[in-house]
């Protein structure tokens, strides 16, 4: 009798394997006690595995005792006190942004803020690049020139005077303290923060290639926030996938009481443009699985391309569908022909616009910034933003 199993579903970005992307939380820094219950860290915490599930970057470790007469002291605003801290040779390990968060009292119509760490560094160029790139050479050069971004992380505050609900699905009183990390943690990301954001806006609107074709044009703009802009929801935390809604990056928004105001597809497609690699998020959920028939779907953007690849072996996968544009909301595929026996079906998907290059690169030989061999120092700084608002609950 024929059967069909369904062995294993694997995903991909592009021709390279899932990453294991780690955004660590660090809560040293929260000495107001914010985060001193368990519903609250497992909100913060889930915050971040949403951006681990969907981000597929390779960033390489920072440790300064890997290169001849370096270190660095890693900065970022205190999240409890506004203050600046820093730590000298911070080790970020590979594939990790750390993340430092706490609350403090802000005007009631500020709900939070954040960006990412500053840092400086001594040392020579290669041990430069390390740190602010991470192996990424766009995020290399001079900053008008910079179409990536690798930070070592950065930190977060939120305003303890105002009251928050820290569900992660349902609407209740208080600010949406999901809606507001969301939003905050995209700012450490480089959203209004990073010089690739800087590099696409002008005129008024952000002008990246992913973002153009998830909202029909470019979107208005200012220094730090996409402005009265609609997309469709990306699924997650309770809320739809493929509803229209505001633009989770919009300077303030409202809380309409209907359901969790989570990322959408045109704030995506921002991280994209600015050199984050977007990845599906797994698993693709199984409709039929019978002898006649294997069907699939799956939450799409707009900027990927999409095929599902079939396999008898997990060496080769002859077969699957041929391309699918995503278009925001939810695609689904049937195998017109599941195979014999055991069938292993994995999802691909490949930016659909130009982007640059974002494949790590070796670091160089450490060479000196210049002839004399003379150990430098350099310093960069990046936008913390304050300014975040929002309505009452």
């Amino acid at each position: 009798m024929k059967s069909l199993r369904l062995c294993v579903l694997s995903l991909l970005l592009g021709a390279t394997s899932a990453v294991a992307f780690t955004i660590q939380i660090d809560y040293s820094y929260d000495t107001d006690n914010f985060f001193n219950t368990p519903e609250k860290r497992e909100a913060m915490e889930a915050v971040a595995g949403f951006f681990e599930e969907v981000l597929a970057d390779n960033l390489l470790r920072i440790d300064p005792s890997e290169f001849p007469s370096a270190s660095w002291t890693a900065r970022f605003t205190h999240p409890s006190t506004g203050g600046q801290e820093s730590i000298v040779d911070l080790v970020v390990p590979e594939d990790t942004l750390i993340i430092y968060v706490g609350a403090r009292a802000l005007q009631e119509q500020v709900s939070g803020q954040g960006g990412p760490g500053a840092f400086s560094a001594s040392g020579f160029q290669s041990w430069f690049d390390r740190v602010r790139g991470r192996g990424n050479p766009g995020a290399l050069g001079p900053d008008i020139e910079q179409t990536d971004f690798a930070p070592w992380g950065g930190s977060m505050t939120f305003n303890s005077s105002v009251s928050w609900n820290f569900s992660l699905t349902e609407n209740q009183p208080g600010r949406e303290f999901v809606t507001v990390a969301l939003h905050e943690m995209m700012h450490v990301l480089g959203i209004g923060t990073a010089p690739s954001w800087n590099n696409l806006r002008s005129g008024g609107k952000f002008n990246g290639p992913a973002a153009v074709q998830s909202f029909g044009s470019a979107p208005d703009a200012d220094s730090g926030h996409l402005l009265d802009a609609d997309s469709t929801l990306f699924g997650s935390f309770g809320a739809t996938h493929g509803q229209m809604r505001p633009a989770l990056m919009l300077p303030v928004w409202i809380d309409t009481g209907t359901n969790f105001d989570v990322a959408t597809d045109l704030d995506l497609a921002v991280l994209e443009d600015i050199g984050w690699q977007i990845r599906p998020r797994e698993p693709m959920e199984t409709k039929a699985l019978s002898p006649a028939r294997a069907e699939f779907e799956w939450q799409s953007v707009s900027f990927l391309d999409y095929r599902v690849e079939r396999s008898t072996d997990l060496v080769d996968f002859p077969g699957g569908s041929g391309t699918l544009p995503g278009n925001g909301q939810m695609l689904d595929w049937s195998d017109p022909a599941p195979p014999t026996g055991r069938a292993f079906y994995r999802l691909a998907a490949e930016p659909n616009t130009p982007q640059p290059s974002s494949e790590p690169v070796a670091d160089a030989v450490a060479e000196p910034i210049d002839d004399d061999r003379q150990i430098h120092v350099i310093e960069v700084e990046y936008p913390f933003i304050t300014d975040c608002g929002c309505g009452g609950g």
